[in-house]
C-alpha cells in the first residue's frame, strides 16, 4: 500500500510539473504590450485631421501600422477619472472617481482592486511603468505597488525657460481667480536640448528596457505628459510651426446661445481672454509644438523597439486619455463636447498576431474602457469579469465589423451634478443631471453648433440615445481627512 501511495505522489509530482512546465510556456510565448500614454492628446495629430498644421510623424506611422480607432472617447474628459476608468475597468459612474482628488485606493471597496498592470502580474508579466500613466509620475497617485518597478524622472513635461521668460502673454492676472489655472496657462520655447526633458527621459527609460532581454512577457507602461500645460517645449518644435502661419481653429460667436445652462458653465471664460488678447495664435502654435515634441518622445520608443529583441511580438497602443479644446468653445478640458472627449487610439499588433502592414482606421465609437478587457483577450489571458468594458478585439481584427456600441462619457464634478454624453456613429447626445440637452449629428455638425435636442425630427434618435445613459450615479467621493 506504501509503495502505490508513492507512485501515486510521485504521478501527481510530475503532473504539478509538467502543468506548471506548460504555463510557463505559454507566458513565455504571450505577447509583450507597450502601453503609451500622451496627456491632453486631442485629435491635433496628422492621421486624425483635427488641425490642417499637425505635425506629429511618428504617431501617424504608428497608425499607418496599426488600427486606427477615429472615434475614440474617453470614460471622462479629465485625467484622473479618466485614467482611473482606464486602469480599473470601472465606469466613473460606478465608482464615484470623477474629480483630479479622488483616490480609488481611499475607498474601502476598492482597496485591493486588481488595476490593469496588476492583472497581467499575477499571469505570469513583468510590469514596468513610468512617466504619468495614473494622475501623477509619483506619490500617491501613482499606484507605485501596482508595478514590479517604477522607472519615472522625478519630474515630467519639459523644462521650463526661466522665470523671467515666463508668462510673457501677460494674462496671469485675469486668472488668478484660479490659481491652478494661472500657474499652468503658459507656453513658450525652450533652449533645452530635447534628451534634457523628463518626458524624453521618461521616453528613454522604456526604450532601455527595451534594449534588454526578459525572461517573461512583459507589460511596459510609458506616460507622456505633454501637450499638457503649459506647453514649454524646446526652440525647434516651436520653429515647425511659425506663428505667421498658423491657422485658428473654428469658432462661432454665438455657439452656445441654444444650449442649456449647464452646458455654458462648461464652457470657458478664460478663451474669451486669450481671445481679446490677441494670443490666441501663439496658444495655437504653443499646443502644436507640445504636440511635435510628445510626437517626437513617442518616435524614440517606437524607434528603439523595432530594433529590439522584442519587435516581433509586442503589441503597441497608444492613447490619449480625453481630448482638449484650444479656442473652439472653451480652453480645457472638463466638458462633455467632442473636441474634450474625443482622442487617438491606435492598437499595432505584429504580422504574426495578424497584424496587418496597411493603414487600417475604424469608424466605430468605443471607449477607453473598453482598453482593460481588449488588452487581455489579445494576450489570450482570462476575462476579468469585473471589467465594464468590453473587448474591441472584432474591430481590431476587422475594423469595418458590426458594432453596436456607443461610447458613455461622464463628467459629475460635484458642483456640476451628473452629466453624460452617449456617442454613436452618427449622433453625439449630452445630459445634464440638473436639466437640459444636447444633439449633434456629428457628420453635418462636426463643431457642434447646431443643438438638435429640441427637434421632433430627432426624438427617436435622441430617446434610442438617452437608454445607454447609466442607471446608477455614485455620489462623488471624497476621503476623509483624518
Amino acid at each position: 500500500m506504501l509503495s502505490t501511495l508513492l507512485s501515486i505522489l510521485r504521478r501527481a509530482k510530475c503532473l504539478f510539473l509538467l502543468s506548471f512546465a506548460c504555463l510557463f510556456l505559454q507566458a513565455a510565448e504571450r505577447p509583450n504590450v507597450l502601453f503609451l500614454a500622451v496627456d491632453d492628446l486631442n485629435d491635433w495629430v496628422g492621421c486624425l485631421g483635427g488641425h490642417p498644421q499637425a505635425k506629429t510623424p511618428n504617431i501617424d506611422a504608428l497608425a499607418k501600422r496599426g488600427v486606427l480607432f477615429e472615434q475614440a472617447h474617453c470614460a471622462a474628459p479629465l485625467c484622473s477619472p479618466s485614467r482611473t476608468s482606464v486602469m480599473m475597468g470601472l465606469r466613473p459612474s460606478t465608482t464615484g472617481i470623477y474629480g483630479n482628488l479622488n483616490w480609488f485606493r481611499d475607498m474601502p471597496q476598492y482597496k485591493d482592486w486588481v488595476t490593469l498592470p496588476q492583472y497581467f502580474r499575477n499571469h505570469g508579466y513583468l510590469a514596468w511603468g513610468g512617466g504619468k500613466l495614473y494622475h501623477q509620475a509619483h506619490g500617491k497617485f501613482s499606484d507605485a505597488e501596482a508595478w514590479d518597478h517604477v522607472y519615472s524622472t522625478n519630474r515630467i513635461g519639459a523644462i521650463p525657460p526661466p522665470k523671467s521668460e515666463r508668462y510673457k502673454h501677460g494674462l496671469r492676472s485675469k486668472f488668478e481667480s484660479n490659481p491652478i489655472v494661472a500657474r499652468l496657462i503658459d507656453w513658450g520655447p525652450t533652449d533645452h536640448p530635447i534628451e534634457a526633458n523628463p518626458d524624453w527621459k521618461t521616453a528613454d527609460g522604456a526604450a532601455q528596457f527595451l534594449q534588454r532581454d526578459h525572461d517573461q512577457p512583459f507589460f511596459l507602461g510609458c506616460g507622456i505628459y505633454l501637450p499638457h500645460l503649459p506647453w514649454y517645449a524646446p526652440q525647434k518644435f516651436f520653429d515647425l510651426h511659425p506663428l505667421e502661419d498658423i491657422v485658428l481653429p473654428p469658432y462661432k460667436p454665438d455657439d452656445f446661445d441654444d444650449i442649456p445652462t449647464t452646458g455654458k458653465r462648461m464652457g470657458d471664460r478664460h478663451v474669451r481672454h486669450i481671445r481679446e488678447s490677441g494670443k490666441w495664435k501663439e496658444a495655437v502654435q504653443a499646443c502644436l509644438a507640445a504636440d511635435s515634441f510628445a510626437d517626437a518622445c513617442v518616435g524614440h520608443l517606437l524607434d528603439v523597439l523595432d530594433k529590439s529583441p522584442h519587435k516581433d511580438n509586442t503589441i503597441v497602443v497608444l492613447w490619449g486619455d480625453h481630448g482638449y479644446d484650444v479656442g473652439e468653445k472653451k480652453f480645457a478640458k472638463s466638458a462633455l463636447w467632442e473636441q474634450t472627449t474625443r482622442t487617438p487610439l491606435i492598437i499595432y499588433l505584429p504580422a504574426k498576431m495578424g497584424g496587418s502592414p496597411k493603414a487600417k482606421t475604424c469608424t466605430r465609437p468605443v471607449s477607453l474602457l473598453d482598453l482593460y478587457p481588449t488588452l487581455l483577450d489579445l494576450c489570450g489571458l482570462p476575462k476579468n469579469p469585473k471589467n465594464e468594458g468590453r473587448s474591441i478585439v472584432p474591430l481590431v481584427r476587422n475594423p469595418k465589423a458590426k458594432w453596436p456600441y456607443p461610447a458613455v462619457i461622464t463628467h459629475s464634478p460635484h458642483w456640476h451634478g451628473t452629466n453624460h454624453a452617449v456617442r454613436s456613429e452618427r449622433f453625439h447626445y449630452i445630459h445634464y443631471g440638473k436639466g437640459g440637452e444636447e444633439l449633434y449629428e456629428v457628420a453635418k455638425d462636426p463643431h457642434q453648433w447646431n443643438n438638435l435636442a429640441g427637434d421632433a425630427k430627432h426624438a427617436q434618435a435622441k430617446a434610442k440615445l438617452k437608454k445607454w445613459l447609466p442607471k446608477k450615479n455614485a455620489p462623488h467621493f471624497r476621503a476623509v481627512k483624518p
